[in-house]
Order: C-alpha cells, then sequence, then structure tokens
C-alpha cells in the first residue's frame, strides 16, 4: 500500500500536549492518527463521543438504562457479577 504525507493545522500547544500523552503511551501521533482513520474505516463511523458535558452524557446513560429495564433487561449488581465470576473461577480450577 502506497504511503502518503497530509498535513494538518492545529494549535501547537494542543499538538505538544497530545504528543506527551501519547508518548506516555508508548505511541506517537502518526501511529495514533492511523489507528483512528483505521477504526474509522472498519466501523464506517467516527470513533468519538461528542458531548457538551459530561452531565449530558450521564443523563443519556440514564435514559439509555431506564428503556432497557422497561424492554425487560436486567441488570445485576456488581457484587453479584463479582462473586458468580468467583464461583466460575474456582469451578473451573477444579475441573483441571
Amino acid at each position: 500500500m502506497a504511503s502518503i504525507n497530509m498535513s494538518i493545522r492545529t494549535d501547537s500547544e494542543l499538538k505538544a500536549q497530545a504528543e506527551q500523552v501519547l508518548s506516555q503511551l508508548g505511541m506517537n501521533m502518526t501511529g495514533t492518527i492511523n489507528m483512528f482513520l483505521q477504526q474509522i474505516v472498519r466501523d464506517r463511523a467516527v470513533p468519538l463521543s461528542l458531548s457538551l458535558s459530561s452531565e449530558q452524557s450521564l443523563y443519556a446513560d440514564l435514559l439509555r438504562a431506564r428503556v432497557d429495564r422497561d424492554h425487560g433487561v436486567e441488570y445485576l449488581p456488581a457484587d453479584s457479577v463479582l462473586e458468580r465470576m468467583e464461583r466460575a473461577i474456582e469451578g473451573a480450577d477444579g475441573d483441571a
């Protein structure tokens, strides 16, 4: 596959801050942009959650949970899920 150079304009401080975060993750800007583009192609969507505030995101999550409950989806408390996982692991260890 042939490679091309792309040019984009962005704020220099924003770029420096992003490069610092990426560096801490062992990544670089080119690789990250390529992953972003590959995900766009794979999912045929832009992989961003756009929101004006986290409150709106929380509200949307609560509305979605209410709709799920209205349609019969039942959620388990986290403690119950962890207990079931521990029992499953213990059962798997006994089978080995």
